[in-house]
């Protein structure tokens, strides 16, 4: 089965960056995330402060669990330019401030203690959203949201597209659409079970398809509020549930 579980505590913090930083502890300060690389007073700031680079730092022991899993650390965002490494070698670069990424671990980790080195720089770089265009606001430095570590099946369900009609009907068509993760092109087949649910759990509809590619997709047609009185919200992904 999946399992994440948020790996914000027992980070350490420094500001600067040196290539020797990569593969050797950090000194500098003990962090929780989310974070800022700097507090800006509220008058008489000055924006240049962040617009430098930055190292986060983090030991992730081994675990039995990781044998034979896709291991990643998943990002909710870091501004702007970041760059993961696992003991020195490069497992990741991001350039966007806003969007999530993700650093594959797996065939990297070693028994014992991985270091794990995030260097970001909020330099502006018209390369890199938001900058290149005219903005109002301040873009603070640092992993200022959530990191995720996130163990998978080899073969696994990544994302989830859903795809409604009839909006303005009481019966409405759903679509949804399955994205695969696939990291080493395994040859597979499976079913994937696709169920709408209530908000309270109860299944209203089902239906199973064959997997055996990159995505999969089903459709429910004439999809209607079976519980009176209580809206069925079909869109959210809290009452979608897919399995293997």
């Amino acid at each position: 089965m999946r399992f994440e579980a948020p790996i914000n505590d027992s980070w350490t913090f420094a500001a600067g960056f040196e290539p020797s930083w990569v593969a050797a502890p950090l000194l500098g300060e003990a962090v929780e995330l989310p974070h800022t690389a700097v507090e800006l007073p509220l008058s008489y700031f000055d924006e240049t402060s962040y617009q430098r680079p930055f190292t986060y730092q983090r030991v992730i022991p081994w675990e039995d669990r990781f044998e034979g899993r896709e291991v990643h650390l998943h990002f909710e965002g870091a501004m702007a330019d970041a760059t993961v490494w696992l003991d020195g070698e490069e497992v990741a670069r991001h350039r966007d401030g806003f969007t999530p990424f993700e650093a594959r671990l797996t065939g990297h980790l070693t028994r014992g203690d991985n270091l794990v080195t995030v260097r970001i720089d909020g330099s502006e770089n018209p390369e890199i959203p938001p900058f290149g265009g005219q903005i109002d606001y301040l873009t603070y430095a640092g992993i200022y949201r959530d990191v995720w570590l996130k163990l998978a099946d080899a073969v696994s369900i990544a994302n989830l597209k859903v795809e409604t009609s009839g909006e303005l009907t009481d019966a409405k068509g759903v679509r949804v659409t399955g994205f695969v993760a696939n990291p080493t092109n395994a040859a597979f087949s499976g079913t994937a079970l696709v169920e709408l649910c209530n908000v309270d759990g109860t299944v209203l509809h089902q239906q199973s398809t064959d997997v055996s590619g990159n995505t999969f997709s089903v459709a429910f047609d004439n999809v209607v509020n079976f519980i009176k009185g209580t809206p069925t919200n079909i869109v959210n992904p809290g009452a979608l549930q897919v399995r293997r």
